[in-house]
């Protein structure tokens, strides 16, 4: 028995309703020979920003604003507008000036601290009880013995020169010896190892520097030129017309190395006046040379 394919099952359709008919637009129909009917159109402003122009460009109120106080300008007479522009460059000039100035003063003033303080980082003080002590004790000026202490030991209580010399002051033994003697101390306990005790050297240093003193009148540069070269030396300088016109005032000193020293201790003298040991007013003035 052949086997006959049954036919496949059709699929019922279903009743789908017809498509709406597509609307068309309305139309107006005119009979013939009429105008046909315009109708109201409304337009829109069409605003184009333009960036160069409208960062440029002022907002209406500065424009304004700039516009009215231009105006106002203007309007004033032109007296009025020379003086009020003299008087603006001239206010302007003088706040330079004084910013300026007060730049200048600020920067002087500076470089006067900074110079003061190198001056005496430059001239140290100690063993200030000691030379005040003892150079009252000799009628001396303090700043001066603190300035022969700087010159010759610059303040090293063990300082021991190339000749001798030992101490803060740098006393020669046999001056040291003398001086010994003079101050009555010059028993068995005196040795020359005690100039190496600061408050030694500068009582017996101040000593030496008070008979100089009085020796040679209290002129500073022959005391201070004896004390480095020896009051011998001083003597014969004196007495050559070369260095001395009246026997009595050094005019020059023949020796560099005393010539260097003496100019050197008499700096130092003034800047420990300045700094430490002011004088009065009195004797300041006498101190300063004529013109």
């Amino acid at each position: 028995m052949n086997d006959i394919p049954s036919p496949a099952p059709r699929r019922r359709r279903r009743n789908t309703p017809p498509a709406p008919p597509e609307q068309q637009p309305e139309t107006s129909y005119a009979p013939p020979g009429a105008l046909p009917v315009r109708r109201p159109v409304r337009t829109l402003p069409i605003e184009v920003i333009d960036d160069a122009t409208d960062d440029a460009a002022p907002p209406p109120r500065t424009r304004h604003k700039a516009k009215t106080a231009s105006s106002g300008w203007r309007s004033l007479p032109a007296p009025v507008r020379f003086v009020s522009l003299s008087l603006v460059l001239v206010l302007f000039f003088t706040s330079v000036v004084f910013v300026t100035r007060s730049y200048l003063s600020q920067q002087e003033e500076r470089r006067r601290l900074e110079a003061e303080a190198a001056e005496r980082a430059q001239h140290p003080l100690y063993y200030a009880d000691y030379i005040l002590s003892y150079a009252e004790a000799q009628e001396l000026d303090p700043a001066l013995v603190s300035a022969v202490i700087l010159c010759e030991s610059s303040f090293d209580p063990n300082a021991e020169s190339r000749l001798g010399a030992r101490g803060l002051m740098q006393l020669m033994e046999d001056t040291a010896a003398w001086v010994a003697h003079k101050l009555d101390e010059d028993d068995a306990s005196y040795t020359f190892d005690r100039l190496y005790d600061p408050e030694t050297s500068i009582r017996y240093g101040t000593w030496y520097l008070g008979y100089l003193n009085r020796r040679f009148d209290g002129d500073a540069t022959k005391v201070v030129c004896a004390y480095h070269a020896g009051q011998g030396n001083v003597d014969s300088w004196l007495q050559n017309p070369q260095y001395s016109s009246d026997g009595v005032t050094l005019d020059v000193i023949p020796t560099s190395d005393t010539a260097a020293y003496a100019s050197r201790v008499l700096k130092a003298r003034d800047v420990y006046r300045k700094y430490y040991f002011p004088l009065p007013s009195a004797q300041e003035d006498a101190a300063q040379p004529s013109a």
